[in-house]
């Protein structure tokens, strides 16, 4: 998984320097964070044996603080915290069959009752207002939906980039899911850019405030009904197979069809250069699924040079419209072009293709 040092720095934006982080273990983010240069770090963690772990090693840091704290929506509020057997899955939430799918041994050992409080509070009794943050880092098993409703303030006002643990569906009873946190953070205008779901359904996601950067907003799907080609038919084909993929109707169903040859492969012409964003790809989900495995994804500005910005190296097929669909983060790269291919002999065939990005200012012809 690439940190969020180096998700911005693909983005092209400007590094934090300063971070909160949200559940922080010793092991994993502190080695990350001691090579970033930042001017502080704040370190909040409720497990009172990993907080003893992090205060030791970091006294001798000024930039680094450590807290220990349950943070929450509301402040004083008394809040049962669940401590598991692994440290990384302790929660308010009780664990639910979709935890136990992640590790059948995982199990709470023991429960503390602790006052919440709101990461503004933390923050801003802890801090004046010269010191300003820019990323907030959070791993709080489900629950962080509730800490970001307790950080209006740090969403208004500061904080830049938000890397988040989500899944799609609620991994503790009562947790929240994908959706409902990306629906709050667009409130406070912020948008995914980055999402990467490795294992039923659960990984990592990261946000950036656009307006904090003058970003140009996304807000339609660049694709939808731009001209599309394949390099064959198949005998399900219908004359304009290609368009079914850019139609903007998702069935779970193949969208077009290649016959079975050596590197089959579905492009769209944009009809213009756009620096991209995102390419949202939704798998047929009915049969065959597999046969994505060696799907790679190609721009171009003029259809005869080609980048590959994507590999799927074979791994397990991606989902379609009931989630999970492959999306590859394109930001920096201008093209006119998207082409999907195998690299192998099979047939190609998707449910549904989306790109997302805004126009350039340069003027490309047509290339025949």
């Amino acid at each position: 998984m690439p940190t969020p040092f180096q998700i911005i720095d693909k983005l092209n934006l400007p590094q934090p320097l300063s971070v909160i982080h949200i559940g922080a273990s010793l092991n994993q983010e502190i080695p990350i964070y001691q090579t970033a240069n930042l001017n502080y770090c704040l370190l909040i963690q409720a497990i009172p044996s990993v907080f003893e772990q992090l205060q030791s090693c970091l006294k001798e840091q000024s930039t680094f603080l450590a807290i220990k704290a349950l943070c929450a929506n509301i402040n004083d509020e008394e809040i049962l915290f669940n401590i598991a057997n692994d440290s990384d899955y302790s929660s308010i939430y009780f664990i639910n069959d979709a935890t136990l799918s992640l590790d059948p041994n995982l199990r709470y050992i023991d429960s503390l009752k602790m006052t919440a409080k709101t990461l503004d509070s933390i923050v801003y009794s802890t801090f004046d207002s010269s010191n300003t943050f820019q990323l907030l880092v959070i791993n709080a098993s489900s629950a962080e939906l509730k800490i970001l409703m307790g950080s209006h303030n740090l969403l208004s006002k500061e904080l830049c980039y938000l890397y988040l643990k989500v899944s799609e569906q609620p991994l503790y009873q009562g947790g929240c899911t994908l959706e409902e946190v990306t629906s709050f953070l667009k409130l406070y205008g912020y948008n995914l850019k980055y999402l990467s779901l490795v294992y039923k359904g659960f990984g990592d996601a990261f946000y950036v405030k656009d307006t904090q950067f003058n970003l140009p907003q996304t807000t339609a799907n660049i694709a939808l009904n731009k001209p599309a080609s394949q390099s064959s038919l198949s005998r399900w084909s219908k004359p304009d197979d290609a368009q079914g993929a850019v139609n903007g109707t998702k069935t779970g169903k193949y969208g077009f069809c290649t016959r079975r040859e050596a590197n089959p492969w579905w492009q769209v012409d944009l009809l213009s250069v756009y620096n991209l964003t995102e390419v949202r790809i939704y798998n047929r989900i009915d049969r065959y699924r597999e046969r994505v495995k060696t799907l790679r994804v190609l721009v171009s500005s003029d259809a005869i040079r080609w980048e590959q910005i994507y590999d799927h190296g074979g791994r397990e097929p991606f989902g379609g419209v009931y989630g999970n669909q492959l999306i590859v983060w394109t930001s920096s790269t201008k093209a006119r072009y998207i082409r999907l291919q195998l690299s192998e002999t099979n047939c190609l065939h998707l449910d549904e293709v989306e790109v997302y990005g805004h126009p350039t200012t340069e003027g490309i012809q047509d290339s025949d």
